[in-house]
């Protein structure tokens, strides 16, 4: 018996790092695949690798994971020189790329929008939304799949807004409304209130606040939260808000769901593999080049993500130079970027130690690169100075790694001991929770003492972290936990189930 299908929209992510298709004579894609890769660029994190790995776990429907089409080639922004030439020119077709298994057949749409294939940053995205919709639901119409489909997912904003269109659409036309699932990772009106004193004290441009646009992108949230079956929260700090003013979202709808991680990746090696990692640790440094450095016998802290003021490595490594005064055996591995002002800025706290090799600065990795990382590690640590969630966490803990988190709805969700208690018992815990502001920063150096000092402590943290996470937040239980939530939907209104007869309207409706 064949699936139902499942629409996920990321509408400005999942952009084509590889070019992976044949041209036609303007040098613009065409679809015939000559590669199946598929990895993120700009304006893509960790919305993009959750749709992603949420496609590729999915075994109750068959998944489209639909995105606005970009060319990496004729797109500044990934390395090529925009072509400029008439609509009429362009090549229209949408793309398809499969990614199958024994049980999973999961595929990206690469729908185009806009007059061209430059890529358009989240902020910019929503005029070309209605174009982009509209020609995905052509699409699904020309191939008779529009009664099959069952489910609409919407990420981001943007996303979000696109899963209402289509499943507006695909009523009027069917009459059946699909299940609308949306999960906004960031919520707007957050982000306005951690930005707002920046621009009232000038730090933000009246330019750049106007471009921001948090009016409308409140707006736009709220309508989708109202129009949805099923609101996903990832923490309950998430939950709270959408409550709350300026949502007030239906209590019923929302169900908090943590992302997940890729266990068969993110996976703790046998301690002699880590001991033969250690020995002749390679990594490729800021220029591209590749270093060796022997970390036998070290104690390793490590701090991956997004190079961004607001995920606090800067303060992370005023406290890191505490540590290492201290403590000679300790080395700190932070992501960086040349020319980046917070990397300059951790390069100048940590200035005594980078020459001596004791700072090792990475720059972006994949995902077996940061499971090495990981699995060298005695501590990760999540500095952010406020975060939606965060998945780094769950990927070190995944490896078995012990983990300090700041500020982060990982934390709402997770429950990680708070370093701020001495009178809880810590050997219970899965991590440890240290904000990481600058007052509060002297907590987050107790809290890396405290597990590079107790061995026993911090081995019963790190296999706490692992049991939790192991049994909790693998992509498949999450895509399970999901697929639940849309069943209780269904049964609850049988009237979604029955696939009724197309009206009959005209093929050229929209």
């Amino acid at each position: 018996m064949s699936k139902k299908l499942k629409v996920m929209f990321s509408t400005h992510g999942l952009v084509e790092g590889d070019f992976g298709f044949a041209t036609d004579e303007y040098g613009f894609p065409v679809t015939k695949v000559l590669s199946k890769k598929v990895i993120t660029g700009q304006d893509t994190g960790g919305q993009v690798y959750y749709v992603k790995a949420l496609a590729g776990n999915s075994t109750n429907y068959d998944v489209d994971l639909v995105t606005r089409r970009v060319d990496p080639r004729i797109c500044p922004q990934f390395g090529g020189t925009y072509k400029e030439m008439d609509k009429s020119e362009l090549n229209y077709t949408i793309e398809a790329q499969w990614h199958e298994s024994e049980n999973i057949r999961s595929r990206v749409l690469r729908v185009p929008a806009g007059g061209n294939f430059m890529f358009v940053p989240k902020e910019e995205i929503v005029p070309l939304l209605p174009e982009l919709v509209d020609n995905l639901f052509e699409y699904y119409k020309k191939n008779n799949e529009l009664n099959n489909i069952e489910v609409v997912e919407g990420h981001y904003r943007d996303g979000m807004l696109a899963a209402d269109m289509l499943c507006t659409k695909i009523e009027n036309f069917t009459g059946r409304r699909p299940i609308m699932l949306v999960t906004s990772h960031s919520l707007g009106h957050k982000k306005f209130e951690r930005n707002l004193p920046h621009y009232q004290s000038g730090k933000i441009s009246e330019e750049e606040w106007k471009w921001h646009n948090f009016e409308q992108r409140i707006y736009h949230e709220k309508t989708a939260f109202d129009k949805a079956d099923i609101i996903i929260a990832t923490s309950q700090d998430e939950q709270v808000r959408l409550l709350a003013e300026p949502y007030l979202s239906d209590a019923s709808k929302i169900t908090v769901i943590a992302p997940g991680y890729n266990d068969a990746i993110f996976a703790p090696l046998l301690p002699q593999e880590i001991n033969k990692l250690k020995h002749q640790f390679e990594y490729k440094d800021l220029d591209g080049n590749v270093q060796r450095v022997d970390l036998s016998g070290k104690k390793v802290v490590s701090s991956l993500g997004r190079v961004v003021p607001d995920k606090g490595f800067a303060e992370l490594s005023r406290s890191m130079a505490e540590i290492m005064r201290e403590n000679p055996d300790v080395v700190y591995m932070v992501s960086g970027e040349k020319g980046n002002p917070v990397t300059e800025e951790c390069k100048s706290v940590m200035s005594g130690f980078t020459e001596r090799g004791r700072v090792i600065f990475l720059p972006s990795l994949n995902q077996k690169e940061m499971a090495r990382i990981y699995n060298v590690s005695d501590v990760f640590v999540m500095s952010s100075l406020n975060e939606a969630f965060g998945m780094v966490p769950i990927e070190a803990m995944g490896c078995k790694t012990a983990v300090i988190v700041g500020r982060s709805g990982f934390n709402d969700f997770a429950h990680c001991a708070d370093i701020r208690d001495d009178k809880q018992d810590f050997s219970k815990a899965i991590g440890l929770y240290a904000p990481s502001q600058e007052e509060d920063r002297w907590r987050q150096v107790k809290a890396l003492k405290l597990l590079l000092g107790d061995e026993k402590l911090h081995d019963k943290i790190a296999q706490n972290g692992y049991n939790y996470v192991r049994e909790n937040l693998t992509w498949e239980q999450i895509s399970a936990q999901k697929d639940r939530l849309v069943q209780k939907v269904l049964d609850e209104n049988p009237q979604r189930v029955k696939i009724s007869a197309l009206k009959g309207k005209s093929g050229n409706e929209r």
